[in-house]
């Protein structure tokens, strides 16, 4: 285990701990962006440069975005205070047994040689840009009416 892959799987785990228990909803988006950056890192670090870039994109600057501008919207109870949460211990076990078993399906799925991880990363880009554009192209506009029904959500309430 190299100091690297520690230092990665221990801000994903603070990152994922984070989101557990913080009770502040804009405390549970940090510790979100912190565990898919690490994740990110982790993508990258076993070779699959292109789940780490489209990681980075897609979920940290698109979907962390969109919840962003979704807990700043609507974020306020009618007192005026932040919306929280109870810990609830049922979430804790059921992420814990998600996470778990994404560990065991991703140990199991990875290639035993560089070689076939580079050989992989090579035909999903291929894929992805290739044969597959319209599909992922179609990826980003159904994030973009996602946002764009986001705004109508926000904006549909009373007007004060």
């Amino acid at each position: 285990m190299t100091l690297l892959w520690a230092a990665l799987a221990a801000l994903t785990l603070v990152g994922a701990v984070c989101v557990i228990v913080a009770r502040e909803m804009t405390r549970m988006l940090l510790g979100l962006g912190v565990f898919l950056l690490g994740v990110a890192g982790l993508y990258a670090y076993y070779g699959f440069e292109l789940l780490a870039v489209a990681e980075l994109f897609v979920y940290v600057g698109g979907v962390l975005v969109l919840f962003l501008f979704a807990i700043t919207a609507i974020g306020r109870d009618r007192e005026g205070r932040d919306i929280g949460r109870a810990f609830d211990i049922s979430a804790l076990v059921v992420s814990g047994s998600v996470g778990a078993a994404v560990a065991v399906a991703l140990w199991t799925a990875l290639p035993a040689n560089e070689a076939a991880i580079g050989a992989t990363v090579e035909k999903a880009g291929t894929a992805l840009l290739g044969s597959l554009l319209p599909q992922f192209e179609l990826v980003g506009l159904l994030l973009l009416a996602a946002l764009a029904a986001a705004l109508a959500v926000v904006g549909g309430g009373e007007r004060r």
